[in-house]
């Protein structure tokens, strides 16, 4: 048993050694090598002793380059991509970094430029103005809401107009600084005869009017689309008209201490008189397309003038009315006018209200003539035109509207002759034509106008506009010139609407001579009407 043991261990020794070098050979080749798969498991049957391994070589040290930096052990062929396990990542560059006492690890941004710091000026000034402003338009504000979200209009339809909503009745509501309120009532049928014909009869009463009564008849659709006529008549008696004498003259602070003679004196002092109108009025509209009317009107007028009893500022009292045309006379003649008009004015957005115009143009040239009827000496012709352009400034809610106007009257010397009527002299006042100033403020052969308008949504019930407007009566065209002659009024004022119909403006209009806080219930711009209305 002994010398049998002795056997196995002696046989035993040389496998030990063998497989001691072998895992040391594949230890050391593995640092430059990839790993291995687990070797497999050994055969139950002994193997046979391995020779005695050779040591590897070792590699030759790569030679040291000009850059080479201590640590470095990549080769200096070495290509990228080559990673190795002993090879260690490029030192960082450094050279550009900042200095110490330069790094504070926070981007400071430019300083504001100087507008930019300033901004808090206006916005201090204005805080005040804006919240006034803001509190004093809630009640607009809540007035159209309430107007629309319970569908006002739809309730009022169907308490004054029938079911089909072409019988009517309803009340009107107006007010001018100048005549204070003036109430009416309006009886509407926009179906008479089957065909969409439109009788519209009227009665107003207060401030402008001491009583009105009119009525028209249109034909609808009765002579087909593009072809309407319309038949009108109307009576108004007017205690309290205006009248401030003939040109551009400097309206005078203190009564004047004598009688002012119109035909040679421009001089201007408040007065009133009373007039009667009756007039009847024929015309006929042809669209030649959506954007281009013609029009054809004629109207026989009959006027007779008055003085106010017991009024100091009454007519007769400051002026020559004797130099007046048609004041002692009265006046009965006949204008008759054609028109052409190009309109392409309408909304931009569906999501505003559409009655509001934010683009387009508007153009109208007109031409007509007077003669008098049973003695009446009136003989004159009449030229003008009307140009508007408004621009949208800001998808539909910001809107600049521009506006010039000429009208001129020929074959009168206007004043001392006896062939135009005073009343019928182109002239400029009012809520529509130089605003800030009195209706009739300006009267004179010709007159100049040019207005500009900026409109601004608020919500989707009311908008705030902002206007200026400048111009003059002339004794002639030929004088007409841009100096310090020119009359100014300016002011604002709020729009109330909904998406489809015109509530009201209130505006508040100045000039040097005037302020004046005016209620509208049509919008800015309005067709003006010139026989036997103007």
């Amino acid at each position: 048993m002994g010398a049998l043991a002795k056997t196995m261990t002696s046989l035993a020794r040389p496998r030990a050694i063998a497989l001691f070098l072998a895992f040391t050979i594949v230890g050391t080749t593995s640092v430059h090598a990839q790993p291995a798969p687990p070797p497999p498991e050994p055969a139950p049957t002994p193997a046979p002793p391995a020779p005695e391994p050779t040591p590897p070589k070792p590699e030759p040290a790569p030679e040291a380059t000009p850059d080479a930096k201590p640590g470095d052990t990549k080769p200096a062929d070495a290509k990228p991509g080559d990673d190795t396990a002993d090879a260690k990542p490029d030192e960082p560059d450094w050279s550009s970094a900042p200095r110490p006492d330069q790094s504070r690890g926070v981007v400071h941004e430019e300083a504001p430029a100087l507008g930019d710091r300033l901004r808090w000026v206006p916005r201090v000034v204005l805080f005040v103005p804006r919240w006034v402003f803001w509190v004093a338009m809630q009640p607009v504000r809540f007035t159209a809401y309430v107007y629309e979200r319970y569908n006002l209009p739809g309730r009022l339809k169907a308490t004054l107009f029938n079911v089909e909503e072409t019988f009517g009745i309803y009340p009107v509501l107006k007010y001018d600084t100048a005549y204070g309120f003036t109430a009416g009532i309006r009886i509407v049928h926009r179906d008479m005869f089957g065909a969409r014909e439109r009788l519209r009869l009227g009665a107003d009463f207060g401030g402008e009017f001491r009583q009105a009564v009119s009525g028209s008849l249109r034909s609808g659709k009765r002579f087909g689309e593009r072809f309407t006529a319309e038949l009108s008549a109307l009576y108004e008696r007017r205690p309290g008209e205006r009248f401030y004498g003939i040109g551009n003259g400097e309206k005078l602070a203190n009564r004047p201490s004598r009688l002012i003679d119109p035909s040679i004196d421009d001089t201007a002092y408040p007065t009133r008189f009373h007039e009667d109108l009756a007039r009847v009025l024929v015309a006929a509209e042809g669209h030649a397309t959506k954007s281009l009317t013609a029009r054809v009107t004629g109207a026989f007028v009959k006027r007779d003038f008055g003085r106010r009893f017991g009024d100091l500022t009454s007519i007769e009292r400051i002026y020559l009315t004797s130099q007046l045309a048609g004041y002692d006379s009265g006046v009965d003649n006949i204008y008759v006018e054609g028109d052409v008009t190009y309109d392409t004015r309408r909304p931009t957005s569906r999501y505003h209200t559409q009655i509001v115009d934010a683009t387009g143009w508007f153009v109208n040239a007109h031409v007509g003539g007077a003669k008098g009827v049973g003695g009446d000496p009136t003989d004159y012709y009449r030229y003008g035109a009307e140009v508007q352009r408004y621009f949208d400034l800001y998808q539909g809610n910001r809107v600049l509207a521009l506006r010039a106007i000429v009208d001129s009257v020929g074959g009168t010397d206007g004043r001392a002759d006896g062939e135009i009527p005073f009343v019928e002299l182109p002239r400029l006042g009012g809520a529509e034509l130089l605003r800030g100033f009195p209706h009739g403020r300006f009267r004179d052969r010709a007159t100049t106008l040019v207005s500009a308008e900026y409109t601004w949504d608020l919500s989707n019930h009311a908008a705030a506009y902002v206007f200026a407007d400048a111009g003059r009566a002339w004794r002639s065209l030929r004088d007409v010139q841009i100096d310090n002659s020119l009359r100014v009024g300016y002011g604002g004022g709020i729009q109330l609407h909904t998406s489809r119909s015109f509530l009201m403006r209130v505006q508040v209009a100045a000039s040097e001579e005037n302020l004046l806080f005016e209620l509208k219930l049509s919008p800015a711009y309005g067709r003006r009407e010139r026989a036997g209305r103007y």
